[in-house]
């Protein structure tokens, strides 16, 4: 596991999962922006460097951001007051989209918390929203649907509100927030431990509450006294004592959870209590049922329970641990969970986790390293508190920026994710790049060899993505070259190489470029593959000089022609047999005189 230092005391919770140090402020300014990547910032270590790009402007404590799958490119921005705002992609719509500030209760770490789009949003105008209310005097986490006005793509109708799901929060804190679709078109929801420090209730430990826990919830069917389905392949179905909702549990206050939209997987940024923040990795194979860990332990250490009970009724073992973690202390405080990026604006981005440090501004990035699961390297400081990540149609990542004050003033920003111009090395050389087979005959075969270079300073965890290739007539081989990789994730010590082979089948003609996708321990690189393949000779000579040939084949992907055993071909003339065949000389075949054999290629 790799871990941020951290010196210095840890600090206490406060306030919002990623508001401890604003917590005095009586009301907060956020901001969203979009991610870049730029060598102003520079990274603890070589490789990239990020910048962020100012893009909505005049919002008032945005938390949350999701992008709807409609084609519109707009990104819907959650404000903690209760309203839902457009930005467009030139600015934010003066009307908001859904405006439920009348009966959601903010702010701390209440408030309105999440949105998600129906994956089938554009037939059927479904959104979900996470946010808290008070209900006879009791604090209560909301999961609701709404539709959007048919014909009003810029409007939410509030009247069409209809409640999935109720939980009592015993606390003001640790409510979660955070909704998503899963790639199996489920929704997933957080929640938080129910609050109060150390969870008093032992809730997260606990699978009779929906407390602690990411669920899982069928919307596009319901069981009977349900407003949803429960999908059968929950993994505490019919467990006894057991909420069937539950996906996951082990959980102290998941702020931000998101799934890799090419691979699948669950990435969860988990607040910590006084020592440890976490992220946790949930493959998209898995089966749910992770137990996470807290309150047994905090992060992947065990957690010394204030409450009395001395955590007595932990399981000796079965904990999932995070695959990174990071100490509080020095600034450091609170995990704002995030995406890892799939965008094409920044190809050197692609793969990497991003995530960040609520106090500090820290954003950091983490692919898989060597020896362990996880390298994570600082990429940017951010002059502000930042809550949450956002990620649009495309890909392209947001963030977005806190800011204490009170009252808070609707000046708050959003943010885009790019990279710096020049921000550092290569981690990862590859040799030759482009790789050019230059000219290259219809229906050959060719071979080549790529040569990968570690060019860190430290230990380079490669992978080498041979589905990202763009045309299918390249294959790739692991084994071969001087120096073979042996496998399509070689790890590399400083300086050192190994070489990967290239096989490239021409079946038509004209110019060919693909794409190669390799990852290294932090830096993506993209190799092109060129060929230009060329119609075959129209024919082929072989000048016998008067002598018998025997038994011998020249091979193309067409028929075969066998000649007679009488043929011959007189002095000073030519025989042209069908271009692109395989043509195999009879025994006694015989060109006298200098004559020759033509043989035409490219039928």
């Amino acid at each position: 596991m790799r871990r941020l230092h951290s010196p210095g005391r840890p600090l206490r919770p406060a306030r919002l999962p990623a508001a401890r140090a604003a917590s005095r402020a009586a009301a907060v300014l956020f901001a969203v922006v979009l991610l870049t990547a730029v060598a102003a910032v520079p990274a603890s270590g070589q490789g990239l460097a990020l910048d962020l790009v100012e893009r909505a402007t005049d919002l008032t404590l945005p938390v949350a951001m999701a992008s709807p799958p409609d084609g519109s490119g707009w990104v819907f921005v959650v404000q903690q007051t209760g309203e839902i705002v457009i930005w467009d992609g030139s600015g934010v719509l003066a009307q908001p989209f859904l405006d439920l500030s009348g009966k959601v209760v903010c702010c701390g770490e209440r408030g309105l918390l999440g949105l998600a789009f129906h994956p089938d949003y554009a037939t059927n105008r479904e959104l979900f929203v996470h946010f808290t209310r008070v209900e006879d005097g009791q604090l209560q986490t909301v999961v609701a649907r709404y539709l959007a006005v048919d014909g009003d793509p810029d409007t939410a109708d509030p009247a069409s509100e209809e409640i999935l799901l109720v939980v009592d929060q015993p606390a003001s804190n640790h409510n979660g927030g955070q909704l998503a679709f899963g790639p199996d078109g489920h929704l997933y929801v957080a929640t938080g431990d129910g609050g109060g420090g150390g969870d008093p209730g032992e809730n997260a430990q606990d699978l009779g509450t929906l407390l602690g826990k990411i669920l899982r919830l069928d919307v596009d069917d319901q069981d009977p006294g349900l407003a949803y389905a429960v999908p059968p392949d929950n993994p505490f179905v019919g467990q006894a004592g057991a909420r069937d909702e539950i996906w996951a549990y082990g959980l102290r206050n998941p702020w931000r959870f998101s799934f890799d939209r090419q691979l699948g997987d669950l990435w969860i940024g988990d607040v910590g209590q006084n020592a440890w923040e976490e992220i946790d990795h949930q493959p998209a194979a898995s089966s749910g049922g992770e137990n996470y860990g807290w309150d047994c332990r905090e992060g992947a250490h065990p957690y010394a329970d204030p409450n009395g009970d001395g955590n007595a009724d932990c399981p000796a073992g079965g904990f999932t641990d995070p695959v990174l973690e990071y100490a509080q202390g020095g600034g450091r405080c609170s995990v704002t969970g995030g995406f890892r990026y799939r965008g094409t604006a920044e190809p050197r981005l692609h793969g990497v986790y991003l995530y960040a440090d609520f106090c500090t501004g820290e954003i950091f990035g983490t692919v898989p390293s060597c020896g362990g699961p996880l390298d994570s390297r600082k990429l940017y400081d951010a002059p502000f508190n930042l809550t949450a990540f956002g990620e649009d149609e495309t890909g392209e990542l947001y963030v977005t920026e806190y800011r204490g004050g009170s009252p808070a003033p609707a000046t708050s920003k959003t943010h885009l994710l790019t990279l710096a111009p020049g921000s550092g090395g290569p981690d990862l050389a590859v040799t030759p790049d482009p790789l050019d087979l230059g000219e290259v005959e219809e229906g050959a075969t060719v071979r080549a060899v790529l040569t990968l270079t570690n060019a860190n300073s430290g230990p380079e965890a490669v992978t080498v993505r041979s589905r990202a290739l763009t045309d299918a007539r390249f294959e790739l081989d692991p084994r071969a070259g001087s120096a073979p990789c042996g496998t399509f994730t070689p790890c590399l010590a400083p300086g050192a190489s190994c070489t990967l082979g290239v096989t490239f089948r021409s079946p038509t003609t004209g110019p060919v470029v693909a794409g190669l996708e390799l990852a290294g321990n932090f830096l993506p690189a993209s190799v092109a593959l060129e060929a230009d393949v060329v119609p075959c000779p129209t024919t082929l000579h072989l000048t016998l000089s008067g002598h018998t040939v025997s038994d011998q084949e020249l091979h193309r992907a067409c028929d075969t022609i066998t000649t007679g055993p009488d043929l011959t071909v007189a002095a000073g003339g030519d025989l042209a047999l069908c271009a692109g065949t395989a043509v195999r000389l009879g025994d006694g075949t015989r060109v006298v005189g200098g004559g020759q054999l033509s043989v035409g290629f490219g039928c």
